[in-house]
């Protein structure tokens, strides 16, 4: 199945689990997400040094979208974004639908 770009506000209707005070290291620039909904993936700049990152997000087995795989230190965006798409790609490729993490993170209330 394809992965498609979405908007940040569909990205954060996943309601993913985010590093607190995050958004003063790094800036979201574009978000993805399969079409089922399983996988999703953000490409970030990093605000210090100016290079490039990406996460990878599916959901635990509480169902909370995390972390699954990241990379930093991405010389360019095209760089990052081709990087993630094809992660993206190679675990949507699995069928895996849940990601358990084996801890006891509870998501944030809503």
């Amino acid at each position: 199945m394809p992965i498609h770009s979405i908007s940040r506000q569909e990205f954060d209707a996943y309601k993913p689990a985010r590093a607190p005070g995050i958004e003063m290291l790094v800036e979201e620039v574009e978000w993805f997400a399969d079409e089922r909904g399983v996988i999703i993936g953000a490409l970030a700049r990093d605000r210090t040094d100016h290079d490039w990152s990406y996460v990878v997000l599916g959901p635990d087995e509480r169902g909370a979208f995390r972390g699954i795989e990241f990379r930093v230190n991405i010389d360019s965006l095209d760089a990052a974004r081709e990087s993630l798409l094809t992660k993206m790609r190679e675990i949507e490729s699995t069928g895996q639908l849940d990601f358990p993490q084996h801890d006891d993170f509870m998501p944030p209330a809503t």
